[in-house]
């Protein structure tokens, strides 16, 4: 059957040193001949390097619905604790943004990118810093804000994390400091993270 079909749509055969029949179908993809024991009619042939390049296509648009599905989420929890109609110019920034390679790994992050928008925060997020990635930098408050399941009060933090976080603020220069937030409370209500910041910040200041 795949010798009458191959003969008949045309496709090269040819024999190797121990008389088996080779089949050389098209790939579907680039047209490229692509070697085969056998072939079959209405079966689309794929050669090695468009096999390749489908699966990083495959990878990138799973990744690129992920963060579709996180982004619909993220307004979703916003609009249960207030008014959307604020964050429209801040919806366009982000959702522009959305796809950008490392960005928005979580549903805070995008909440939290909404917010600062909407507040007219300056903020940097993914910013490499001693080789680290850091969510957000936010320039006017001099804060590294990092949106995780670890509460920001020093005491609390990890040997690792507070380490981590003191090298940071020595790179960043004088008065700059780590805030962690738990991604619990960007939950409950996002419209509270720059008066948590800046309480934060205060009482740092104080003691």
């Amino acid at each position: 059957m795949s010798y009458k079909e191959a003969l008949e749509d045309g496709i090269i055969r040819e024999k190797d040193g121990s008389g088996s029949t080779w089949y050389f179908p098209p790939c579907h993809v680039c047209g490229s001949a692509v070697p085969s024991w056998n072939y079959m009619r209405g079966v689309k042939y794929t050669c090695p390097d468009c096999k390749k390049f489908l699966a990083e296509i495959a990878v990138q648009q799973k990744g690129e619905n992920q963060k579709d599905r996180k982004y619909r989420e993220a307004i979703k929890r916003i609009g249960k604790v207030a008014r959307l109609e604020p964050y429209e110019f801040a919806m366009k920034q982000v959702s522009s943004q959305l796809n950008k390679p490392g960005w928005y790994q979580s549903t805070e992050e995008i909440m939290v990118a909404l917010e600062l928008i909407r507040r007219n925060v300056t903020a940097y997020h993914q910013v490499k810093v001693l080789g680290c990635c850091v969510d957000f930098m936010l320039p006017q408050f001099k804060v590294v804000l990092e949106i995780d399941g670890t509460i920001f009060h020093s005491k609390e933090k990890k040997p690792s994390e507070a380490l981590r976080d003191e090298l940071i603020c020595q790179a960043l220069g004088d008065g700059w400091q780590v805030i962690r937030i738990r991604t619990e409370n960007i939950n409950t209500n996002v419209t509270k993270l720059i008066p948590a910041i800046k309480k934060v910040l205060k009482h740092r200041m104080i003691s």
